[in-house]
């Protein structure tokens, strides 16, 4: 997929296409049916799809708060994902003060028909221009009789809206199996491994210690069945724990720990992909080693039930 980043007063080059808009965070099933949308059109006209998206979040600008926004796919995934939808074109343009202030008007001059677009489609509710004044409703206006336009109405499953706000609450409530279905995928987040206080080693469970990207959201505090993929692509049924290890610290920052089932090679300094399968159980303290090694073994007999 060509992929070009753009920063205002930057502008697109022509390139005759039909485009789609959205921020698209997570690719997720309500996403995937505004581009396969785009992409019918775009067989209509024997033309490829641009797809039009932001980084940063417009509200982690908006706001001034840096951690205002848990990505569910940061950008590099989200291109990832798009891109194997069979999207041709990407255009990212970084989110800034400056370009939120254009009015309506001139961002479609300038993004959408400074593009060449032919037709472009987003979901019912995209917004675009100063305050999200612009709307699908106003944009044909908009288009000043340049290009056409079509609106995907609201997706759902189970009667509720699929909606990256959605997945972020069943994700914060360790529901990784039903996010997954909203997703289309497992829930995926990369890290590097570090050093640990490599106490697993001594009680038989070593596991991968991993500095997560802060940007990602964090699954809830538990256990959990998961697959662990390594830069080499090979994948290993593991379970993780996310949690503070109240066993040997009355207070802690979050840590995830991913240990690897059948596996005994040194990872330090490697990135990993955690795919998250199942939730388990809740973090809690143990009365010492014994207990913690008896519940270790436990969630080792689960996670690999789940997984097999």
């Amino acid at each position: 997929m060509e992929t070009r980043h753009l920063t205002y007063p930057e502008t697109p080059d022509v390139y005759p296409s039909i485009m789609v808009l959205g921020f698209f965070d997570g690719v997720h099933k309500g996403h995937q049916a505004v581009i396969n949308h785009a992409k019918r059109v775009a067989a209509e006209h024997n033309l490829p799809v641009t797809v039009v998206t932001f980084d940063p979040h417009p509200k982690q600008v908006l706001s001034n708060k840096p951690d205002a926004v848990r990505y569910i796919t940061p950008l590099s995934r989200k291109l990832k994902r798009i891109e194997a939808l069979g999207v041709e074109r990407c255009l990212v343009l970084t989110f800034t003060k400056e370009l939120a202030n254009l009015s309506p008007q001139q961002f479609v001059d300038d993004y959408l028909i400074g593009a060449g677009a032919v037709h472009v489609t987003a979901g019912f509710d995209y917004s675009y221009g100063k305050f999200g004044e612009g709307t699908m409703e106003t944009l044909p206006y908009h288009a000043r009789d340049q290009f056409t336009t079509s609106v995907v109405t609201e997706q759902t499953m189970d009667g509720e809206k699929v909606s990256s706000t959605r997945i972020r609450k069943l994700l914060a409530e360790g529901q990784v199996d039903a996010a997954h279905e909203l997703l289309g995928t497992s829930y995926v987040i990369c890290g590097e491994v570090i050093h640990g206080d490599a106490r697993g080693r001594t009680i038989g469970f070593p596991t991968a210690n991993v500095l997560m990207d802060a940007s990602y959201v964090m699954p809830r505090l538990g256990v959990y069945a998961t697959r662990v993929t390594l830069p080499d692509g090979r994948t290993f049924r593991a379970m993780t724990n996310v949690g503070r290890r109240p066993t040997f610290y009355e207070t802690g920052s979050v840590s995830v720990e991913s240990h690897l089932f059948d596996f005994s090679e040194d990872l330090y300094g490697q990135v990993i992909e955690i795919e998250w399968i199942q939730y388990i159980r809740n973090e809690r303290a143990f009365d010492g080693l014994d207990a913690l090694v008896a519940q270790l073994k436990e969630d080792e007999v689960a996670a690999r039930s789940i997984l097999s």
